[in-house]
């Protein structure tokens, strides 16, 4: 009975949807127009009671509902192998003792690293300072003395705690190791870049000029080198940040008598003139009718080197923003 019903179901599933889409098909059923809604109504029916007798009808016989789950194979064991089997022989090593704790045999505790035993040394951060950070270089574009260079951008420097011996101050001689201190400084910085610190208490000097400490691009510390090989005395006229750090190297370069510490050179006195240096001339300059009594002397750069005067630095009488063509802070400089 269930192909029956099953087959009716079909059918009429058929039949529905013929009919809805011409109805005219099943017109003589009706006795007469034949309506979509007529035959939905009597077919849906159909399809109804056909499905619930599909459900209800038995199943077929010799029908066996499959099972998803494997069936395990009877393994059949000969019944002489069985009477012929002996138990193992268990050697007296492999019996445990009766009284042996059960923890005898258990497996060694695996050893947990503690994790809380790394010290702060051996996990030290980064200094923030040293993190990513971009240094602006300068580029030496004149050395002009021991102390005083000049860099791209900025112009004139003047070094923060040194003073090396003057060698181009138009009223004294050239004092004693004031060449071998420029020529070290040329040595050091000529054509280099270099970075610059500078004291936030004082950035300019009174003459205008930058004040900076000065390191090398390859780290040398310019301003200390100075003082360590005896080319530059500690400034301790003004107070600066490193200037116990720039005594120190003073006392070192003394005590090991560098440069100009050394008894065969200056034995630390750079006042005196140098040897082979020149006095300034004494004799009086010839008076013009512009000379006035502040001491300044009117005339062309030119007019004045040729008197044997020139590298008037700012605050000097005959500094003049004309004369310094350079805008450096020295007027009618001589070579």
């Amino acid at each position: 009975m269930a192909y029956i019903f099953t087959l009716l179901f079909l059918i009429s599933c058929v039949c529905l949807v013929v009919g809805l889409i011409r109805p005219r098909v099943f017109a003589g059923l009706f006795q007469g127009k034949s309506t979509r809604k007529q035959i939905g109504i009597m077919f849906g029916m159909l399809i109804f009671v056909s499905f619930v007798l599909v459900a209800a009808s038995p199943l077929p016989e010799g029908y066996e509902e499959q099972s998803n789950e494997p069936k395990a194979e009877e393994v059949v064991i000969p019944e002489t192998e069985v009477a012929n089997s002996e138990p193992e022989e268990v050697k007296p090593e492999e019996v445990q003792e009766e009284n042996t704790p059960v923890e005898a045999n258990l497996p060694a505790p695996v050893a947990v690293q503690d994790n809380t035993s790394i010290t702060e040394a051996e996990v030290k951060p980064e200094p923030k300072e040293e993190q990513n950070q971009v240094k602006d270089l300068f580029q030496v574009t004149e050395v002009v003395d021991g102390d005083t260079i000049k860099v791209s951008l900025l112009g004139t420097l003047r070094l923060i705690g040194i003073d090396t011996p003057e060698t181009r101050d138009p009223r004294k001689p050239v004092q004693c190791f004031g060449r071998e201190a420029s020529n070290k400084a040329k040595e050091l910085l000529s054509g280099r870049k270099v970075y610059l610190e500078y004291d936030p208490a004082n950035k300019k000097d009174k003459y205008g000029r930058t004040l900076a400490y000065v390191y090398r691009e390859d780290g040398l510390f310019y301003n200390a080198e100075m003082i360590k090989q005896g080319y530059a005395h500690s400034y301790v006229q003004f107070p600066h940040p490193r200037l116990d750090e720039f005594n120190i190297y003073q006392r070192e370069a003394r005590e090991n008598e560098r440069g100009f510490w050394a008894t065969n050179t200056c034995n630390g006195d750079t006042t005196k003139a140098a040897s082979g240096s020149k006095p300034k001339s004494t004799t009086p300059l010839p008076i013009s009718p512009e000379f006035n009594k502040d001491g300044f002397i009117a005339g062309t750069c030119a007019s004045l080197k040729k008197l044997g005067l020139g590298n008037f630095r700012e605050g000097d009488p005959n500094y003049t923003k004309s004369r310094d063509g350079d805008g450096d802070g020295v007027a009618c400089e001589m070579n």
